[in-house]
């Protein structure tokens, strides 16, 4: 099983503007680089939690249908599926049917996932080769204001202790870099357990 982004996220959980009050920062100089580390800070939130933090639509490959009734969606958040796809030996793609074929539970801020209906079973077919099942998804908060604080504030913790030691960090024998834990335990309680 794999999971390949097709639309990156618009938007960033916090603004430009946020991180630089935080930083102290007023001058527009550094807003690019602010804007970069702030998008390194989300993508490392996301690796922490195992979730995505705004808007963005995947796809989640799978070899075969589970034995078990329903597909769990990596992420969490899951807003909508845009469409479960399989594919046979001869190249042949089948797009299967939502209400009919399948039922979409989104599960509020964990995972969501893919349910058969009662008396429905999976499509029986000879997979092709290479990623015969596909799930677009889309998943994330929808707006800025929705994202928790505690990420929003992780995600600025991070930005800070980037924007602090842009340079590489120079160690003096016998002295060791002191890591702030603060930020991972802020993502604690946002973390997804299940992973792929």
């Amino acid at each position: 099983m794999k999971a390949a982004i097709v639309t990156a996220p618009l938007l960033e959980p916090v603004t430009v503007q946020e991180v630089k009050d935080h930083l102290g920062v007023t001058i527009h100089d550094d807003d690019q680089m602010i804007a970069g580390m702030i998008s390194s800070a989300r993508e490392y939130v996301e690796d922490v939690t195992r979730r995505k933090i705004m808007t963005q639509t995947w796809d989640y490959y799978l070899d075969k249908f589970p034995k078990v009734g329903y597909i769990t969606l990596p992420f969490g958040n899951l807003q909508s599926v845009t469409h479960v796809k399989y594919t046979d030996s001869d190249g042949s793609q089948t797009t299967m049917t939502v209400t009919t074929e399948y039922l979409v539970e989104t599960n509020g801020t964990g995972l969501g996932k893919i349910v058969l209906p009662p008396d429905v079973t999976w499509p029986s077919f000879v997979p092709y080769s290479s990623n015969p099942i596909v799930v677009r998804f889309i998943c994330g908060w929808t707006t800025q204001a929705l994202v928790p604080y505690a990420i929003k504030a992780a995600i600025m913790m991070n930005v800070s202790d980037m924007y602090e030691n842009r340079g590489e960090r120079i160690i003096t024998v016998g002295q060791g870099v002191i890591e702030n834990m603060v930020s991972d335990r802020l993502l604690a309680s946002h973390r997804l357990w299940w992973s792929l």
